[in-house]
């Protein structure tokens, strides 16, 4: 959903406070741990080189120092700073509008990817800007030690570049393996249930096209 207000009003009325991150007490071993409150924040917003949008984190960071212009190769997993992202904001100079990448500020967004890349090139002609958004979604603490991270299941979505309509394609697996983007085919290697997986995405219409099992041999996991 998009909403159109002043830019001004954006920084504040997108701070958020919830609860995600977990904390145990040295005697709770055994014991699901018990949720503590975080405050989030709203960081400073970088533009998208080569389109009209502006992106922002949601996370615990107090934000004491604004972050330079945006690089998805140099900000690209959660915790880099030491503190969760629990959501992205975009913003389009076109029409005045925001959007969150999800819905909630209650997951913990683990990787975002731009699809190209959006580095810098020696030759300007050789530039590709963000065209696609791949991210890595932990949203329930399957294994149970209070964190919501890599070790919990996972789930893998894609968006546009300026985060409309998120769809999450890949649900519960256990990591990704790797990606690569053929045009507007994305395709992506997987692991889940000791087995080894590469999916067909088409990202126009944000489909799951076709899921392969990788036949590594029986002694591969």
């Amino acid at each position: 959903m998009q909403y159109r207000i002043p830019f001004l009003v954006i920084l504040i009325s997108l701070i958020g406070v919830g609860c995600n991150r977990f904390t145990q007490s040295p005697n709770s071993a055994g014991i699901e741990a018990t949720p503590q409150p975080v405050e989030k924040h709203l960081s400073a917003f970088r533009p998208i080189e080569g389109t009209s949008y502006m992106i922002a984190d949601i996370s615990g960071n107090p934000q004491t120092e604004e972050r330079g212009s945006f690089s998805p190769f140099r900000w690209i997993e959660s915790g880099y700073s030491g503190y969760e992202i629990y959501n992205f904001v975009f913003f389009s100079s076109e029409t005045e509008t925001f959007n969150r990448l999800l819905p909630t500020n209650e997951y913990v967004v683990l990787q975002i990817v731009g699809l190209p890349s959006g580095t810098p090139t020696d030759k300007p002609e050789d530039f590709e800007s963000v065209r696609w958004w791949l991210y890595v979604l932990a949203k329930t603490d399957t294994d149970k030690n209070g964190i919501l991270d890599y070790k919990d299941k996972i789930t893998i979505g894609v968006t546009d570049v300026g985060g409309n309509s998120p769809t999450e394609l890949i649900p519960y697996i256990d990591s990704m393996l790797g990606n690569m983007l053929k045009d507007d085919t994305l395709f992506v290697i997987y692991h889940s249930l000791d087995k080894n997986y590469v999916a067909k995405t088409d990202l126009p219409g944000r489909t799951l096209v076709s899921t392969n099992e990788m036949n590594l041999g029986e002694d591969v996991k």
